[in-house]
């Protein structure tokens, strides 16, 4: 038997978990210009609906199922003030809200910002930081790539929420590697560099210009964390983390995925080749955790990722209605994988021994180094790849002489 959740967006309710209930709080607005209510029963008006399976001691999470409702106790009105919904709401299982749950389209859209002041209420004051010099340099949309769309950018609450997420299921800490196959502009990087402040976030990006413009974002991040230093006081919140390293390169250059703890990848728009090699680079590697945007059917039935799901959530974009769900994988024991020729090192990395591939150990090292050091080279790099002259028609044409 399953145990469910129900809490309200715009009413003040209970929040029930089987027997049990306990008091959440959330915004009161009347409903009594409700269109027709009589084929909605009572329990589920106002409401929104999330299921969870009933073994919580391995948080094994399901699609939220709208309207599937046990018997409960009936919900009683308290009395607090509205402002206090994004503390007290239990973030990471924030459903999304449409008319399909009852609701006008302009209830619709006041509920979902209700939805997104609770998500960004967690967001740590270094990472709005950072996601203001990365949208003063670069601009909020990810664009400059081919493909259109499937090069946006999910937005700092979504990434919020994807973040949270780990961090309860996924132990996803300041000891943390992180690793964005397909990087881009570089901020879910940027972003897990803040919160949690993991050891080290890595970022692999194949095509030249996004990776450019990733490494001039982490050049603007580089020198306001510099500035920080420079200054007497600065609050603890307000750090800025630099353990961020941002690579031109193909991904599929490595043999695994050591020494990542944690692997991110957007991959919508990934095709079906690179799917079948990263499957094989995860399945002979020891990362424990896998964070994409495609569901189990084709992660585990069609490219035989060795994984189980821990829990999904809905996501959205910058510049689009288009909006993914985010899927939080975890790794399972399956048969040895034959080893191939190219072997992971064992290298020293914060007093322990780690597997890690060739590829990634320059960058292991750099990101240990002070921050002067790394700022210095990161601005090197983006000003000789911006100071590259290029070809005019009168030297094209010119005869040499």
């Amino acid at each position: 038997m399953d145990t469910h959740i129900q809490y309200s967006i715009r009413e003040k309710r209970e929040l029930i978990v089987a027997n049990k209930s306990i008091t959440v709080e959330c915004p009161v607005r009347s409903r009594s210009s409700r269109k027709d209510k009589s084929n909605i029963p009572a329990i589920q008006q106002n409401s929104v609906v999330l299921k969870v399976s009933q073994d919580s001691t391995r948080d094994d999470i399901v699609t939220p199922s709208p309207f599937d409702l046990p018997s409960v106790n009936k919900s009683k009105i308290i009395t607090r003030h509205k402002g206090t919904v994004a503390g007290k709401l239990n973030l990471p299982y924030i459903n999304e809200v449409s008319v399909d749950d009852g609701l006008s389209p302009d209830e619709v859209n006041e509920d979902k910002k209700l939805l997104s002041l609770a998500v960004t209420s967690s967001i740590q004051p270094n990472t709005r930081k950072v996601y203001s010099l990365v949208s003063r340099m670069t601009g909020k949309i990810g664009g400059n790539g081919n493909g259109g769309a499937i090069y946006g950018e999910l937005t700092i609450g979504s990434m919020q929420k994807i973040i949270d997420l780990m961090k309860k299921h996924t132990n996803f800490n300041k000891s943390s590697l992180f690793i964005d196959v397909g990087c881009g502009l570089g901020k879910p990087n940027l972003h897990v560099a803040q919160d949690p402040g993991v050891h080290f976030s890595y970022g692999v990006e194949m095509e030249r210009v996004r990776w450019l413009l990733g490494m001039c974002n982490l050049n603007q991040v580089l020198d306001e964390a510099i500035n920080q230093k420079s200054k007497e006081k600065t609050n603890i919140k307000d750090i800025i983390g630099h353990k961020c390293v941002i690579e031109h390169g193909d991904i599929t250059d490595a043999e695994y995925l050591d020494p990542f703890t944690h692997v991110y990848m957007f991959d919508i728009g990934f095709p079906p080749k690179l799917f079948k090699k990263l499957s094989m680079m995860f399945n002979r590697s020891k990362s424990p955790y896998l964070i994409c945007y495609h569901s189990p059917r084709v992660m585990i039935n069609r490219f035989g990722f060795h994984v189980e799901l821990i829990v999904q959530t809905q996501t959205s974009m910058h510049g689009s209605s288009e909006g993914h769900m985010g899927y939080i994988y975890k790794r399972v024991r399956s048969k040895p994988i034959t080893m191939i020729k190219k072997k992971r090192l064992i290298i020293s990395n914060n007093n322990k021994s780690i597997h890690c591939d060739p590829m990634f150990i320059p960058a292991l090292k750099s990101s240990c180094r002070d921050l002067e050091i790394i700022s210095k080279d990161v601005r090197q790099v983006v000003m000789s790849n911006l100071s590259c002259s290029r070809s005019t028609r009168n030297n094209i044409i010119s005869p040499s002489k």
